[in-house]
């Protein structure tokens, strides 16, 4: 039995279902509080000297920050995160989907407090769209409800733009890595060992066509020069009054020709 099954079967009854639906909903009404009060956000911030000083709610609450407060955006952004949150359920199970979604904040708050790295809704909610697209690679997203478009290219894309920053922006690395930890502890171990299963696939099919189809035997040999109709598929071949194959350029200085073997006539 594998770790994850050995706590699931001890702690699986702890596990809170629709998570991800829930903290979607938690992003919906802290976006509401910070329409009516705009320094309310100013209390959910995780930062590392405040931590440190007792207020010890901001471990939890930054996860609660709308991951963008325009009203249109947001909208979309939570009915994805209910799509996502249902999905992972129905595939993980709540439990594996509690650990995942808690693991990537026990990541970015270990890289806040210990490199100082400022965590954001987006880098922690990355972690879930790349579970997503990689689970469901071909799941189409409507963009701009006109170009149909698959969601592991939309996963790519994200990517990209992590490398990029992750380039650009040295401030940043510590929590681009801590947003993607958990995804790489998901999946990175399947990836690497179905790219090797496929070495095997690949080395065995290739012994396979090997044993299939041996190297090629010519079929006529000159034996005068050597040539063979390997050497030039086109070459004809005669046999001569001696027995011997011989090449048309070889003819000259061979005896009389009997019936060839190639190009008869």
């Amino acid at each position: 039995m594998s770790l994850i099954n050995s706590l699931e079967s001890k702690l699986g009854h702890f596990a809170i279902p629709g998570l991800v639906q829930i903290m979607a909903c938690f992003q919906a009404a802290v976006w509401l509080m910070v329409l009516v009060q705009r320094e309310f956000i100013n209390f959910l911030v995780l930062d590392r000297d405040l931590v440190l000083a007792g207020q010890v709610w901001r471990l939890i609450t930054w996860a609660f920050i709308p991951i963008t407060f325009s009203p249109i955006f947001l909208l979309f952004a939570v009915l994805i995160m209910f799509m996502i949150g249902r999905s992972l359920d129905s595939t993980w199970g709540a439990f594996r989907v509690n650990l995942y979604f808690f693991g990537g904040m026990f990541f970015m708050i270990m890289a806040t407090m210990i490199f100082g790295a400022v965590p954001a809704g987006l880098t922690l909610y990355t972690g879930l769209f790349l579970a997503f697209a990689t689970l469901f690679p071909n799941f189409e997203f409507m963009l701009f409800f006109i170009l149909p478009v698959k969601v592991k290219y939309l996963g790519m894309l994200m990517g990209g733009f992590l490398l990029l920053d992750f380039i650009n922006r040295p401030e940043m690395r510590f929590a681009i890595i801590a947003s993607i930890l958990n995804y790489l502890i998901a999946f990175l171990p399947g990836f690497i060992k179905g790219m090797n299963q496929k070495a095997v696939v690949a080395n065995r099919r290739a012994k396979f066509e090997s044993a299939k189809h041996p190297e090629q035997t010519h079929f006529y040999k000159c034996a005068a020069c050597g040539k063979t109709d390997l050497d030039d598929p086109k070459q004809e071949f005669r046999v001569a009054e001696d027995g011997e194959e011989y090449c048309v350029g070889c003819l000259p200085n061979k005896p009389k020709l009997t019936a060839g073997s190639s190009g008869l006539s």
